[in-house]
Formats: structure tokens, C-alpha cells, sequence
């Protein structure tokens, strides 16, 4: 099989030839190049090039332009993000500052603003030349809502006024709607949707503020995985039947934290599951003998019967060693044959 045939197999819950490995890199690659943080969100050919040499270093077997796209979204919004060379970007202004700008809030042209029109274009460049799935991430309902507005006003929204925190929600998921397809018409052939920020909220604000608000964005792409970080099993567990029973949601993406042979009893063949290696402590830090006993552990838990991707938690640090990538690549190789 070749990666096309081997992701799609595993999103449709068929087991491939192997398992895919699904890294998540980021300005992983343009730090390995030579590139500076800021250059991956103003020069789409310097990230595409910087991903296409990371992707034949590598070998791996999906592809994206940017694994954190909301700065460059929340920025064609109107949001004020800072690049600097050294770090990754941050919000300094964020676009919902009292509720009543929320009136203004609309899908905005994404190809007015320099990063988000890089991030298209990139996405454009990698469909072109790469020879693998390209991957198109953008943030969820609920954490790009998160990321127009502070997340303390917003927190204190959930609690005191609901109707406006959902007419957030809807507004955020028209402008992921239209960012989304862009990257489709790119060329980006599977959607990430990005739920960070659902392990703060209770457990029943993931069926509430995202699984509600999930199929219309997921009728765009032909494949979708559904990312959340941190310790969400009780989300996971309070919203198994809704998520399992949403149309075009092959995968969940977890992290070191949900244990996967527990996440893929849950969903009993009805949806995939991603991860969950260590992308904080055991990829930038561990040897690479390590980084591939937990692929081996991670692959023993989740690939029988097909459905599972090899993959971090989350994007990995710009500051992982190339050998050990190296090593969860191996590691699906050795470990991930059916």
C-alpha cells in the first residue's frame, strides 16, 4: 500500500498494511531547516519546502502545512497575533473584547491576511508535490471560540450566559466552515478538527459546545479525526454514543493520558483512534530505544482490528530530536505490520 492507501484504510476502521504514522509536525520542520518561527506563517513556499524535506527525512505517511492554525485565523478576523522569530505566536488582541463586538463577527476573506493566506497556499503547494495525505487543521467550535475572546470572560459566559456562549459557537463554526473548505479546494484531503481546550471544561460541555456544532463541519472532507488533548476519558465516556453516532467522524486523536485499548473498547468499531504517544516529556527528552517501546506499547493497544494511527498526543515540540521521529516512524514499521 502507499500512504494514500494506508490512511484512508485506517480512517475506514480496515486494517492496512501497517499502521500510518501520523506525527503532527509543525515548525518542527521549519526549525529542522533552518527557518525561523515567524517564516512558517509569512512564506508559504519556505513551510511547504520545509515540510517536504521533513516528509522524505522522515517517511512518514500524513502531511500538513500547520498543526496550530487558529493564530492565522483568529489574525483574518481581526484578532492582533505577535510572531516572533524565537517562539510560536500568541494573541496579544483578541477579536470579541466586549459582547456586543460579537454583532461584527463574520467569515472574513482569508487570503487578505498574509498567514492565513499562507496557510492555504502552503496547503495548495504540499498537495501538489507531496506523495502523502495532506492534512488540514483548524481548531473546534468550542476552542477557537476561546481564542476570539478571553478565556476568563468566556468561562465566566458558560456560567452566567449560555445563549451568547452558544451564538459564539455558531458564529466560530461559519468561519471554520469557510476556512475549511479553502483548505479542501487547496487540496487537503483529511480535516482536523482541534478540541485543546475541552479537557478545562466539564464533561458534558464537549456534547454541549462541540458534538452539537460537529456535522456541518463535518461534511466537508471526505475524512475527519476529532483531536483532543489532556485527560478527556470522562468527556470521551459522557459523549461516546453522540460522537459514535456522528456521520463522517472516522477518528479520535487522544493523548498520553486516555488509554487507548479503553478509548477503542468504547467506541467498539465505530470510530478510530490516534495516539496517544508522549509529545511533552517522552519525544523531546527520551532516548530513542524508549520512544520506540511506547510506539511498540501504543501499537500493541491499538491496532487489532484495524482503526488506529500512530501518533503524538499533539503536535510535537519543535525541539524533538530527529531520531526519535525516526524512532516512531521505525517503531510503525517493526511493530505496526498486520
Amino acid at each position: 500500500m502507499n500512504a494514500h492507501e494506508r490512511v484512508e484504510a485506517a480512517l475506514e476502521l480496515r486494517e492496512p498494511d501497517r499502521v500510518p504514522v501520523f506525527p503532527q509536525i509543525g515548525d518542527h520542520a521549519g526549525i529542522i531547516a533552518g527557518l525561523t518561527y515567524d517564516v512558517m506563517y509569512k512564506d508559504a513556499k519556505a513551510a511547504a519546502d520545509a515540510h517536504l524535506q521533513a516528509l522524505e527525512r522522515y517517511r512518514y505517511d500524513v502531511v500538513a502545512i500547520q498543526v496550530e492554525p487558529s493564530w492565522p485565523v483568529a489574525e483574518a478576523c481581526g484578532a492582533q497575533i505577535n510572531y516572533p522569530p524565537d517562539k510560536y505566536p500568541w494573541i496579544t488582541r483578541n477579536v470579541i473584547n466586549e459582547k456586543k463586538d460579537l454583532e461584527c463577527l463574520e467569515a472574513p476573506d482569508f487570503m487578505a491576511t498574509q498567514s492565513s493566506a499562507v496557510m492555504i497556499e502552503g496547503t495548495r503547494l504540499l498537495a501538489e508535490q507531496a506523495d502523502v495525505p495532506v492534512a488540514a487543521f483548524m481548531t473546534g467550535p468550542l476552542t477557537f471560540s476561546l481564542q476570539l475572546m478571553p478565556y476568563n470572560d468566556l468561562m465566566v459566559a458558560i456560567m452566567k450566559d449560555r445563549p451568547f456562549v452558544h451564538n459564539l459557537v455558531k458564529k466560530s463554526v461559519a468561519i471554520i466552515k469557510a476556512y475549511g473548505q479553502q483548505l479542501r479546494a487547496a487540496g487537503a484531503s483529511l480535516f482536523v478538527i482541534c478540541e485543546h481546550d475541552v479537557q478545562m471544561m466539564m464533561p458534558g460541555h464537549l456534547g454541549e459546545f462541540v458534538v452539537n456544532y460537529l456535522p456541518e463541519l463535518l461534511k466537508i472532507f471526505p475524512h475527519n479525526v476529532l483531536h483532543m488533548c489532556g485527560k478527556v476519558t470522562p468527556h470521551l465516556e459522557t459523549s461516546a454514543s453522540s460522537l459514535a453516532a456522528l456521520e463522517g467522524l472516522n477518528m479520535i486523536n487522544v493523548d498520553s493520558s486516555v488509554d487507548l485499548a479503553r478509548v477503542k473498547a468504547l467506541f467498539s468499531g465505530k470510530i478510530g483512534v490516534a495516539g496517544n504517544i508522549d509529545h511533552v516529556q517522552l519525544l523531546p527528552h527520551a532516548t530513542p530505544q524508549e520512544v520506540e517501546e511506547a510506539c511498540r506499547v501504543a501499537i500493541e493497544a491499538g491496532k487489532k482490528g484495524g482503526g488506529y494511527m500512530l501518533a503524538p498526543g499533539c503536535e510535537i515540540t519543535s525541539d524533538t530530536p530527529p531520531e526519535n521521529v525516526i524512532a516512531m516512524v521505525k517503531a510503525a514499521a517493526k511493530y505496526g505490520k498486520y
